[in-house]
């Protein structure tokens, strides 16, 4: 008898740890997720703030390669709209 009073006692135990961290467990992976997608979405931005450096640098080197001579304002302005679009 005493056997199955120590059993229902741990089981009773068992359901009560359960439940009470069942909402801190679910809280922190909720944290987690929003601090993944955070991260998403700053490394997009982070990702066009780079390509928008990198065209400006080809645009400054087009820019360069037109007043030495080496390009023409045709080609200049073909090879600087073909960056931009």
């Amino acid at each position: 008898m005493i056997e199955y009073l120590v059993i229902g006692l741990c089981l009773l135990l068992l359901v009560l740890v359960v439940f009470i961290s069942a909402r801190p467990i679910s809280m922190g992976i909720e944290a987690r997720r929003n601090i993944n997608h955070n991260n998403t979405s700053d490394n997009i931005e982070n990702d066009q703030e780079i390509n928008d450096l990198i065209i400006s640098d080809e645009i400054i080197k087009l820019n360069k390669l037109k007043d030495e001579g080496i390009l023409t304002e045709q080609e200049y302005e073909k090879a600087k709209k073909k960056l931009l679009d």
